[in-house]
């Protein structure tokens, strides 16, 4: 993909959401003895996040956003 100006700081910015989000991922599912189903979640979870776009993750935050203005 060739972009230049706001279109690569968008990717920049996805690709970093992306990477921490499944840094979480593994941490989560790397903490205990895994069985089979939860293997199963862990690639069903990694192959939604691959497939994630910036408009989800400007959706996502909007969703947190909403959320944190709710509890406090």
């Amino acid at each position: 993909m060739e972009a230049s100006g706001p279109e690569l700081a968008k990717e920049a910015e996805l690709r970093h959401w992306k990477n921490h989000l499944m840094v979480e991922l593994l941490v989560e599912f790397a903490g205990g003895a895994m069985k089979p189903d939860d293997t199963a979640t862990a690639l069903s979870r990694m192959e939604t996040l691959h497939a994630a776009t910036y408009e989800q993750l400007q959706q996502a935050r909007k969703k947190a956003a909403d959320r944190q203005a709710e509890a406090g």
